[in-house]
């Protein structure tokens, strides 16, 4: 807990504690934010500046600044043993938790409580939280309607598939818990223009770089053409289309050798264009199948796993929710490194609410 909790402490001393397993079992480390709240992140870049908890070290470490009230993680706890000189007991590498203070007359406040999880208690593989409830809320850290996102989160909420349920549907908290950069979709008249609008040519090479979430579509070029409208719906009237060696063009993001255009999410071709939105920073949500589905005459879309914008879903949609079925459940977090954001007021994070659905609905 803070210094004199529960009154708030505007000390400058960092904090520091170094966690030991108290048994080979242990896998993990289960911390919940019961109290969270130190200095907020870089209103313009996301990022941890001066105020921060850091738990680990090196490239592994966990970042998180700003409030957290009622958060939680499962850290994996290092396995390599220190080395010891002769008649010294075994011991395993001590993991350092630390609260940096470097914001001045920052009034902070924490209470922190710790678990050592052993393995049938952890969390799953790549899961940084890790819900059991049939029904919850799942919200980036530093969520706030008027907060700040962190930068540099590359994380998965997992949620346990619990007995008698065969699917998860994600909603919104509100019209306004999801702002992840601002969302491209207006509406465009020509496949020309489409994708002209989706790859932009920028005359300074440093606008490119200071561009954050949710900028405009920056599509590298590739020796491949992209297929007119009518060769797309072949491909969905005869799915082998395009699969043989002259076509190397695929709908389908992971038949892409650049891992950059995973960053890409496709939508609707006939109103947006072809693909959606650049997502520097994006929440992805696995898809139920990598096929077609059709809704209309002539109006095919793909399965699209990432989200950024305004909304989770198009501006299109009616109601908006998610539902998919894919094992383990999971909302994967990819916040990029720091960078100067147009509006921040644009990048506060997502809330999301979650319900398991009964298996015989």
């Amino acid at each position: 807990m803070s210094p004199g909790f529960p009154e708030l402490w505007t000390g400058d001393t960092d904090c520091t504690i170094n966690i030991e397993q108290s048994h080979a079992g242990i896998m993990q480390l289960r911390i919940d934010f019961i109290h969270f709240t130190i200095g907020q992140p870089n209103r313009t870049t996301g990022e941890c500046d001066e105020d921060a908890m850091i738990l680990g070290e090196g490239e592994g470490n966990f970042t998180l600044c700003g409030q957290n009230h009622a958060q939680h993680i499962y850290y994996t706890l290092p396995t390599v043993s220190e080395t010891r000189e002769a008649g010294e007991l075994p011991s395993t590498k001590s993991t350092p938790l630390v609260i940096r203070m470097r914001g001045t007359d920052m009034p902070r406040l924490w209470l922190l409580r710790l678990a050592q999880m052993p393995l049938a208690q952890s969390s799953p593989h790549n899961c940084l939280q890790y819900y059991i409830n049939d029904n919850g809320t799942i919200r980036t850290f530093n969520f706030a309607s008027n907060g700040r996102h962190l930068a540099s989160q590359e994380y998965r909420a997992c949620v346990r598939r619990n007995v008698g349920f065969c699917s998860i549907r994600y909603t919104q908290c509100d019209n306004r818990s999801f702002r992840i950069g601002p969302r491209g979709d207006t509406p465009v008249e020509s496949v020309t223009e489409q994708m002209e609008e989706m790859m932009p040519v920028s005359e300074d090479p440093s606008q490119d770089e200071e561009e954050g979430s949710g900028s405009d579509p920056q599509i590298m070029d590739t020796s491949t053409p992209q297929p007119g409208i009518f060769s797309r719906i072949w491909s969905y009237i005869w799915p082998s289309w395009g699969q043989r060696s002259m076509w190397k063009w695929s709908p389908y993001l992971q038949h892409y050798n650049e891992v950059k255009l995973k960053y890409y999410g496709y939508g609707n071709y006939i109103n947006n264009g072809f693909g959606r939105l650049s997502c520097t920073d994006r929440v992805t949500i696995p898809c139920e199948n990598e096929y077609f589905v059709s809704s209309q005459m002539f109006g095919p879309g793909v399965c699209d796993p990432h989200h950024c914008g305004s909304s989770l879903c198009s501006s299109s949609s009616g109601e908006c929710h998610i539902d998919t079925s894919i094992t383990p459940y999971a909302v994967s977090v990819h916040f990029g490194p720091p960078t100067v954001k147009p509006n921040p007021e644009d990048n506060i994070g997502m809330c999301l609410r979650y319900t398991q659905i009964p298996c015989n609905s």
